[in-house]
């Protein structure tokens, strides 16, 4: 600090600063140090306190004994005679000199006092705000360390704790709290310290304090008690906080929150420490900023790899972390004798549900078979959905393909029971494909892929199955995609054909009708029956354009052969109807317009459906079957006796002819079961006026059991082969 009387040399180097020189630097440097002589100093280099006390001293010692020689000279030449003063001097001039001299020694001497007195405050006020700035600075890097120390935790949980621990650090509090915003215009506690009553309060913007902060977004300083009548008396009651803060949590003009802090009982907090609580609210405000930010990327980053590893409608896992999991049970060491087993099942039938009444309700069968398939295995096997009706299951610790069906087993148990969809009943049945480490495959991959050939090869011998996977199925899975593809050629090609199986009065041996059964006449594999080629139709969609292809072409033939041959009273042309088509909305129309377009009477037409077809979605079918009775066509029950039907089913649906299936025909002859069962379904059908004919005769004694049954109509083998088109008109010809 320099004093006030000397010159500034900062003022005068700025001055001079164009025209110094190295040779006139010295010149400068000299007279700066001249200047400081002048004012008693060695230099203008800022002097510390002590050195200037030392000044002071040296100052009076000099004055006291100047003084002291000045006044024994003045007394000498007064008082003693015997001094006499040279000739020349006036004794009153020489004592005139002495007491001026005395006196501007004073006057100098006191200058002096009072400038090393300024000097000396100055020095004072600099060492006290040197002091404050020290203070200031070790608040900073306490800000600067909990910024720090905040901003490397991201868990907001512990951030707010570190805000709170930072702040006790900074300010010596007694307790603290964080309100954050929550909703519009209300604060929510979030965290506390120390014996805080804020815990679990909650503030509408305005209401208190801390609502007053959140709402003008400026700090407050509290002196003294708050509501004093709230706070218990007597010696072992909580004492109030006789001064508190809070400070707004701003970020980029975000109000995120509060923070409050009490000082201890008998503490009082000042201005200075309400700026350096807002100063460190800033911090505090970018460290919840962060946190929040950091948790919402982490949220989102596991929900995307939960969603792409779950099945987000099932909640299930998909086959990029089912094949994981399997992968891991394969690397695993396990005892000698323990297996690896996968089932793959596919819901048998679930594209008429979609396709029916829509992607919910299949969505809700969906999800209410994972449902079941979580109750019916291992707390430590590991379930899949891979998409559409497609599922497996993880079965470890096997030590034979019979350990994995007995799992499959109970999962086709989970079948007995209907799905419900809104006040709908469905009954679903599944395929069920098992591949076991060791046969024929080591990885996951290889395990998946066996397990998907034996469920197709479940799908391809019935449905509703249970198959192990061999060897062999590899090359017969080839062959079927092979025929697949074959398939889609012959539709496109037209090497598909209609025979005509005639069914007959097993009393009177007449021809009542006809079924139409397609065929497939192969380059190469000759003539195929249905049974052939229509389950892989079915798997590859295209049982539909199958069923529209054969129900036109068998109308537009027997409408032309009845320009050569009269058709007789009553003769039906039955058509087969397969599920997928029964609950197709476009069925009826489709089957207005083949007979407006070929003229065959609607009478005459009998549509043949299977008993798995009504139970599907048995409401919609009604509607179907209803409308296709308003148009004139016959309906007929197919595989009688072998699904689900009930005495309900036949009163529910306009059901005109029932056809009892050709297992309980094969043992008419050496069962008694099946004859009293053919003679109950004979006696329903009069009971009801519904038609019953026999399929599969294939001898005359199955013949003549039925006729001794009663059962009216009947065909098979026995009775006539399939006709081609072109041999149908001959047969019509005989017949009549």
């Amino acid at each position: 600090m320099h004093s006030p009387d000397a010159p500034r040399p900062q003022r005068m180097a700025k001055g001079r600063v164009a025209a110094v020189t190295s040779s006139g630097f010295d010149a400068s440097r000299n007279l700066t140090e001249r200047a400081a002589r002048i004012a008693g100093l060695r230099s203008f280099e800022t002097p510390t306190l002590e050195a200037v006390e030392h000044r002071r001293l040296q100052l009076w010692l000099l004055t006291l004994s100047l003084l002291f020689a000045a006044v024994v000279a003045l007394v000498t030449v007064t008082a003693w005679h015997d001094v006499r003063p040279p000739a020349w001097v006036p004794p009153i001039v020489l004592r005139g000199g002495l007491l001026a001299t005395v006196i501007l020694f004073c006057a100098y001497a006191i200058e002096k006092e009072l400038q090393l007195r300024r000097l000396t405050k100055l020095l004072i006020d600099e060492r006290v705000l040197t002091a404050a700035l020290t203070n200031r600075l070790r608040e900073v890097s306490t800000l600067l360390e909990a910024a720090k120390a905040m901003n490397l935790v991201l868990d907001l949980e512990e951030v707010l704790r570190t805000i709170l621990e930072c702040a006790n650090e900074l300010l010596d509090t007694h307790d603290g709290s964080i309100m954050l915003v929550h909703g519009d215009g209300e604060l929510r506690t979030v965290s506390v310290s120390g014996s805080s009553g804020a815990r679990g309060a909650r503030l509408k913007f305005g209401e208190g304090v801390a609502g007053q902060v959140a709402q003008t977004r400026e700090p407050v300083l509290v002196t003294g008690v708050l509501e004093p009548e709230k706070w218990p008396a007597g010696s072992g009651a909580a004492q109030p906080p006789t001064s508190s803060m809070s400070v707004p949590l701003v970020y980029r003009d975000v109000l995120l929150g509060v923070l409050n802090v009490n000082a201890a009982p008998g503490r009082a907090y000042t201005r200075h420490q309400l700026r350096a609580l807002s100063l460190f609210g800033e911090q505090a405000a970018a460290a919840i900023a962060n946190a929040r930010l950091y948790e919402e990327q982490r949220l989102l980053a596991s929900q995307n790899v939960y969603q792409a590893l779950h099945d987000l409608l099932t909640n299930l896992p998909n086959r990029a972390l089912f094949l994981d999991r399997v992968n891991h049970a394969l690397s695993r060491r396990r005892l000698p004798g323990q297996l690896v087993a996968i089932l793959f099942l596919d819901l048998d039938d679930f594209k008429l549900i979609n396709d029916s009444l829509g992607h919910a309700a299949g969505d809700e069968v969906l999800i209410g078979f994972a449902d079941r398939l979580r109750t019916c295995v291992r707390s430590g096997d590991a379930m899949a959905r891979f998409g559409g009706d497609e599922f497996a299951v993880l079965i470890e610790d096997v030590t034979s393909a019979e350990d994995a069906a007995a799992t499959a087993e109970r999962i086709l148990a989970l079948f007995a029971e209907p799905f419900s969809v809104g006040e709908r009943r469905m009954w679903l049945r599944a395929s069920i494909g098992i591949a076991v480490e060791g046969l024929g495959a080591s990885s996951a991959e290889a395990l998946l892929r066996n397990a998907d050939t034996a469920k197709n090869v479940a799908k391809t011998q019935g449905k509703g199955r249970i198959v192990t996977f061999e060897e062999t199925m590899h090359a017969d899975a080839l062959q079927r995609l092979e025929f697949e593809g074959e398939l889609q050629h012959a539709l496109e090609h037209g090497q598909l054909a209609v025979h005509y199986q005639p069914m007959f009065s097993l009393a009177h041996g007449r021809a009542i009708g006809v079924e139409a059964l397609v065929r497939w006449e192969h380059p190469a594999r000759g003539l195929l029956p249905a049974s052939a080629f229509l389950p892989l139709a079915e798997q590859a969609g295209l049982m539909v354009q199958i069923d529209r292809w054969v129900l036109r072409r068998a109308c537009e033939t027997l409408q032309a052969l009845r320009s050569d041959v009269e058709l007789p009273t009553g003769f039906l042309l039955s058509v087969n109807i397969s599920p997928t088509h029964l609950q197709d909305a476009a069925l009826v129309d489709e089957v207005a317009q083949v007979l407006r377009d070929t003229g065959i009477e609607p009478g005459r037409l009998v549509l043949e459906i299977t008993e798995g077809a009504i139970l599907l979605d048995s409401e919609k079918t009604a509607v179907h079957l209803n409308r296709i009775k308003a148009l004139g066509v016959k309906v007929a029950l197919d595989d009688f006796g072998t699904g689900y039907s009930s005495l309900s089913h036949l009163r529910r649906f306009p059901v005109d002819i029932v056809k009892i299936d050709r297992v309980f025909v094969d043992g008419i002859t050496t069962d008694k079961g099946a004859g009293a069962l053919v003679q109950a379904i004979v006696r329903l059908g009069r009971g009801l006026n519904i038609e019953v004919i026999a399929e599969g005769i294939e001898h005359q004694a199955q013949a003549d059991a039925l006729a001794a049954l009663q059962c009216p109509y009947g065909q098979g083998w026995y009775l006539s082969i399939d006709l081609p088109a072109e041999g149908l008109a001959d047969f019509l010809r005989r017949s009549s």
